[in-house]
Order: structure tokens, then C-alpha cells, then sequence
């Protein structure tokens, strides 16, 4: 990997993409990151973003790193008007429930998390978690045929401060990590795309700190409740 890594940052090459390519080590120098791939050349680069999910790159710490288990059901079409203006509805409780309307009258409603231990062990809950899920929809609206007519589960990253972790490794400058948990992922990827960038570039963001894998558990707390 070395060798690889010295011969790859002695070129100058246009960028290319390389896709599909099952990325296998990273290595990095103060001028450059060098990824080798299973079957292809070795990508270099100034700055590597890594964003993929919640499964960790060795070099990504797993401070506060958990994996959950979610459950959902997707209700028959209703034959009459849902609820007002088919909003979403969030009901604050440990655990939580959200429902939606689809376009096609029916209802998705979800929740009943809990720790991941394994796909097997998630998959085999997906009947009781149902049931569940179905029989909490029916008490809030009794007037819905509550039955699922599909029903899954999922796993899903989360921190025990529900923030995501966004920015630069400790001691690997050039390698970034976006690792946007907790289910709001859309905002979260505006944020980091502006916080990566900025890093990139050499700039400061005001946001950074509150993202950054050196904050502090304190601040996090305080984030949330300010």
C-alpha cells in the first residue's frame, strides 16, 4: 500500500471516476489521500468524504455510535378522507410513532425502535412490532381500517444526542466524514455540504463546532435544549 500510495501522489492526472469500485484501504500524507480499490487503480485525491451511513471506516471513531432497529406498516387504502390536510403527525412518546398519508390513501405509520442486535433477530419482530404499531394507529383514529397490508423493518445510525458527526478525522485533515444521523438527513446534508466545503477550502464554518468529532458531550446537551 506504500508503494502504491508514493507511486499514485508522484503523478499529475485529470479527475476520473471509477465506478463501481469496492474501496479497500485509505492512506493519507500532508498532501494527499490515496484510496486503493479491490480490482482497480489506486484513487488519489487532495480531500476524501466519506458518507456511508452507519457503517463505519475503521479510522472513523465510534464515539457515541449506535444502531437501531425500526419497524413500519403500510396500512389498505382508506375509502374515505384520512385526517385534515393528510399531515404528518409525530407523537412525542419513548418510543415514538409518525404517520403519513400516501397519495394513494393509504396510511404509513412506524416507530416501536429498539437497540439493533441482528438482521435475524430484527426480521423475526416484524409480526408483533406490527401488531403493535397497528393496534397504537387504531386508538388515536378508530374510524381507519388500521390492518397492514405490508409491514418491514430497517436499521438506521443514530448518537446518544441525536446530533450528527460532520467534519475533518481527528489527525486525518484531508480525510472528511458526513455521517448524518437520527433521520434528518436531507438537512443534514445541506449543513454538511456546507461545512465540508468550507474545510475544503480552507475556511472557517460557524456551524463546524457543533458537528465536529472533538466537541464535547456537554455542548451537545446544550445544543439540543438551547
Amino acid at each position: 500500500m506504500a508503494r502504491r500510495f508514493r507511486e499514485a501522489v508522484s503523478r499529475s492526472e485529470p479527475a476520473r471516476l471509477y465506478a463501481p469500485a469496492e474501496a479497500m484501504a485509505i492512506a493519507n500524507s500532508a498532501d494527499a489521500v490515496v484510496v486503493a480499490t479491490r480490482d482497480g487503480p489506486a484513487v488519489t485525491a487532495q480531500h476524501v468524504v466519506l458518507a456511508t451511513g452507519f457503517e463505519l471506516v475503521d479510522i472513523v471513531p465510534a464515539t457515541a455510535h449506535q444502531i437501531r432497529s425500526t419497524w413500519a406498516i403500510a396500512t389498505r387504502p382508506q375509502p374515505r378522507k384520512i385526517w385534515r390536510q393528510a399531515a404528518f403527525i409525530w407523537e412525542a412518546s419513548d418510543p415514538y410513532l409518525y404517520m403519513r398519508a400516501t397519495a394513494d390513501g393509504r396510511v404509513i405509520c412506524g416507530g416501536e425502535d429498539e437497540d439493533f442486535v441482528d438482521e435475524a433477530r430484527r426480521d423475526e419482530l416484524i409480526g408483533d412490532k406490527s401488531a403493535r404499531i397497528a393496534e397504537k394507529l387504531g386508538r388515536i383514529f378508530p374510524h381507519l381500517d388500521n390492518r397492514p397490508e405490508f409491514a418491514w423493518t430497517g436499521s438506521f445510525g443514530t448518537t446518544t444526542t441525536g446530533l450528527p458527526y460532520i467534519g475533518a478525522i481527528p489527525s486525518h485533515p484531508r480525510i472528511h466524514a458526513v455521517m448524518g444521523y437520527s433521520g434528518n438527513g436531507i438537512t443534514f446534508s445541506q449543513i454538511a455540504s456546507e461545512i465540508v466545503s468550507a474545510s475544503i477550502n480552507g475556511l472557517d464554518d460557524m456551524d463546524a463546532r457543533l458537528f465536529s468529532f472533538n466537541r464535547k458531550s456537554q455542548s451537545d446537551k446544550q445544543c439540543i435544549i438551547t
